[in-house]
C-alpha cells in the first residue's frame, strides 16, 4: 500500500512532466523494433518510386492543386482525396533524411507519443483525476490497432490529423476558459490542418460538441466564437477541395453494412487476435447480420444508459460519443476500402475512456476489484500484442504472412508477399503465392505480372510467357509487361520477336529509357554495333539511371579506339555505381593504352 501511495504521490507532483517520461518509455519500449522496418505495401508506390515528392515545384502542383485518386474495386468505387499536409510530411522527411525508413519511422513514432501527451493534456483539461487522464492515455497508446498507423509510413494522415484534432480541441476548451481571441485563431488553423491531413478532420465539430455538451459548459459568445471558427475553417477546406475537384463519397452504406463494420471497429479496438494491413475482404454483406443489428441495439442502449447517468458518469458518455463519431465516417459513407484497423486510430480513444470510466466510478468495492483486475489483464495483452505485432512490421514477409491470418482472401496480401519473397531469391514460395493471388482475383493482372517475372528469374522462359500473356489481355499497352516479354524473347533467342516487342513499347511510350537499352543489348549481340550506339545514346540524352547504356557505350567506343569518348562514360558509371569493378578495370585499360 506505501509503495502504490507514493508512485501515486510523485505522479501527482508534477504530472505533465511525469506522464512525459512515462508515455516516452511505453511508446519506446513498444515501437523499437519500427526503427528498423523497412518501406511495404503502398510505401513503395507513395514514397520510394513517387517522383512528385520532389522538386518542390513538382510537389505542389501534384499535391496541392490536384486530388489523389483513391480506387476500390472492393466497392466498385473510384474516387479521390485532398491530404496535402500529409504528403508534406512525407515532402520534408525525404528532403532531409533522403529514402532512410528509419526516419519515416521515428516521425510516426514522435507523433503517436505526442498525441498521447495531448490526450493527457485534454482530459485533464476537462477535469479529469490525473490517474484516469493517465490511464486513458497509456491504454490508448499501447493498443494494438494503433500500429496499423504508428508502424506503417502511409498510415502517417491518421496519425496527423488526430494531432492536429487534439491540438484543436485543447485550444477551444483554453478559449472557453481564457476569452482569448488568439486562441480562437489558433482553434480554427488547427481545424484547417485537420482536414488538409485528412478528410477525418471534419468530426472535430461534433467531437466538440459532445465535450461541451458532458461538460455542461454554459452557452455563450466565447463559446459561439469557437464553433464558429472551427466551421469557418472545414468550410473553407472544404471549398478548396471543391475547387479543386475532389470527389469525396459515392453513396451512404445502408444499415446492414452499418452494423457489420461497426460491430468489427468494436471487436478490433478492444481485441484484436489478428490484423492485416489490408482489410478489404473481410466483411461480405452475404454473411449472417442479425448479429450486428443486435450489437447496435447493445450500444444504443449502453449509449442511453450514459445520458441517463452523464451527471455522475460524464467520461462515459463522451468516450461513447467520441468513438461512435470516431467511426462515423467510416461505417456510413462509402468511399473507403471496406475497413481496417488505421480508421479507428482516433476513435480508439474514445472507446478507450468509456473502458476505463467503467471499471474507476464503481462505488461497490469489490465490483471495482473486479473490474480492475479485468483493467489491468487487458493492458498486458495490449502490451504483448502490440509488441508481437511492431515485431511484424519489422520484416515484410512476416508482416504479410501474419496479415493473411486476418484477411486470407485478400489477393493485395498475397501479391505483396510473393514480391518479397520474390526479392529475396525464394522464387518458388513467390509463385506459389503469385498463382494464389491469380487463383483469388483472376482480374489482377499485377499478379500474372509477378507471376511471368518469377519465372524469367528461372529462366522458364516458356512460362514466362503464358503468364505475360494472361496480363496483357486484361492490359494489352502494359509497358512494363511488354519489357519482360521482350525479355523472355531473348531469353529463348528468339531475337526478332525481342526487337519487335521493344519497338511495340516504344510505339506505346516514347520516353521509354528502358526499352532503347534492351534494344542497345540485343544489338550488340547481333553485332550490330552502329545501331547499339544509337539506342544508348538515345536513352542517356533521356537521363537514364540504368548505368548499362553509360557502359556498354563506353565499352563500344573503347573497341573502337574512341577513348576519350569512353572514359566520360565510364565517369557517369562510376557516379551511379561507385567501385563497379568491370567500369574501373577498363578504366585502367585506357590509361594503359589500350
Amino acid at each position: 500500500m506505501y509503495s502504490r501511495h507514493s508512485l501515486s504521490l510523485w505522479f501527482a507532483q508534477r504530472p505533465r512532466r511525469n506522464f512525459l517520461i512515462l508515455s516516452a518509455l511505453l511508446v519506446l519500449a513498444l515501437y523499437w523494433h519500427a526503427f528498423s522496418a523497412p518501406f511495404v505495401y503502398d510505401d513503395l508506390d507513395q514514397i520510394v518510386n513517387n517522383p512528385n515528392l520532389q522538386p518542390w515545384s513538382s510537389f505542389v502542383h501534384r499535391f496541392f492543386f490536384r486530388p489523389v485518386s483513391l480506387n476500390t474495386s472492393y466497392l466498385g468505387y473510384g474516387g479521390s482525396t485532398y491530404r496535402p499536409l500529409f504528403w508534406l510530411s512525407l515532402f520534408l522527411d525525404r528532403a532531409v533524411w533522403g529514402l532512410s525508413a528509419p526516419a519515416f519511422h521515428a516521425t510516426n513514432i514522435l507523433l503517436h507519443f505526442l498525441n498521447g501527451n495531448l490526450v493527457f493534456a485534454l482530459f485533464r483539461r476537462l477535469k479529469l483525476p490525473v490517474s484516469t487522464a493517465a490511464a486513458v492515455a497509456l491504454l490508448w497508446l499501447s493498443l494494438p490497432i494503433n500500429t496499423e498507423v504508428v508502424a506503417w509510413v502511409s498510415g502517417r494522415s491518421y496519425v496527423l490529423c488526430t494531432f492536429f484534432i487534439l491540438l484543436c480541441l485543447l485550444s477551444a476548451i483554453t478559449h472557453l476558459e481564457r476569452a482569448q481571441p488568439r486562441w480562437a485563431i489558433v482553434c480554427s488553423l488547427t481545424a484547417a490542418c485537420a482536414v488538409l491531413s485528412h478528410e477525418l478532420g471534419i468530426v472535430i465539430l461534433p467531437i466538440l460538441l459532445v465535450l461541451v455538451f458532458v461538460t455542461r459548459l454554459k452557452w455563450s459568445k466565447g463559446l459561439f466564437l469557437t464553433i464558429g471558427a472551427v466551421t469557418a475553417a472545414v468550410m473553407a477546406v472544404e471549398a478548396i477541395r471543391i475547387g479543386v475537384g475532389v470527389k469525396s463519397f459515392s453513396a451512404f452504406a445502408s444499415i446492414k453494412w452499418i452494423g457489420l463494420a461497426s460491430w468489427e471497429y468494436v471487436s478490433l479496438t478492444v481485441l484484436p487476435v489478428h490484423m492485416s494491413v489490408e482489410r478489404s475482404t473481410t466483411l461480405s454483406l452475404s454473411q449472417p447480420h442479425l448479429w450486428s443489428y443486435v450489437g447496435l441495439l447493445g450500444f444504443g442502449l449502453v449509449l442511453g444508459y450514459a445520458l441517463f447517468r452523464r451527471r455522475d458518469q460524464p467520461v462515459l458518455l463522451d468516450g461513447l460519443g467520441w468513438f461512435a463519431i470516431g467511426v462515423a465516417p467510416f461505417c456510413i459513407l462509402l468511399n473507403y476500402q471496406g475497413l481496417a484497423e488505421r480508421f479507428a486510430y482516433f476513435a480508439a480513444i474514445g472507446m478507450v475512456a468509456a473502458i476505463v470510466a467503467v471499471c474507476m466510478d464503481v462505488s461497490q468495492p469489490q465490483v471495482r476489484r473486479a473490474l480492475a483486475v479485468c483493467l489491468a489483464l487487458w493492458s498486458l495483452w495490449n502490451l504483448c500484442r502490440t509488441s508481437i505485432r511492431v515485431a511484424d512490421w519489422s520484416d515484410e514477409v512476416r508482416l504479410y504472412r501474419s496479415s493473411l491470418a486476418a484477411t486470407p482472401q485478400s489477393p493485395s496480401v498475397h501479391f505483396n508477399l510473393a514480391y518479397s519473397l520474390r526479392e529475396r531469391g525464394q522464387l518458388q514460395e513467390a509463385i506459389a503465392e503469385y498463382q494464389r493471388t491469380v487463383d483469388i482475383d483472376k482480374r489482377f493482372p499485377k499478379g500474372y505480372a509477378g507471376l511471368g517475372d518469377a519465372y524469367l528469374r528461372m529462366n522458364s522462359y516458356a512460362q514466362a510467357q503464358a503468364a505475360y500473356q494472361k496480363a496483357l489481355a486484361q492490359d494489352p499497352n502494359d509497358a512494363a509487361v511488354l519489357l519482360n516479354v521482350g525479355a523472355a524473347y531473348q531469353g529463348a533467342g528468339a531475337l526478332p520477336e525481342a526487337d519487335a516487342t521493344w519497338q511495340r513499347v516504344l510505339q506505346i511510350d516514347p520516353k521509354s529509357s528502358a526499352a532503347h537499352v534492351n534494344l542497345g543489348v540485343l544489338y550488340v549481340a547481333e553485332n550490330r554495333q552502329s545501331d547499339a550506339m544509337h539506342q544508348f545514346a538515345i536513352a542517356i540524352d533521356m537521363k537514364s539511371n540504368d548505368i548499362v547504356p553509360y557502359y556498354d557505350l563506353g565499352a563500344l567506343f573503347q573497341q573502337a579506339g574512341r577513348g576519350d569518348l569512353a572514359m566520360p562514360l565510364y565517369t557517369k558509371v562510376l557516379e551511379l555505381k561507385p567501385g563497379d569493378e568491370d567500369t574501373l578495370r577498363n578504366i585502367r585499360l585506357l590509361q594503359q593504352g589500350h
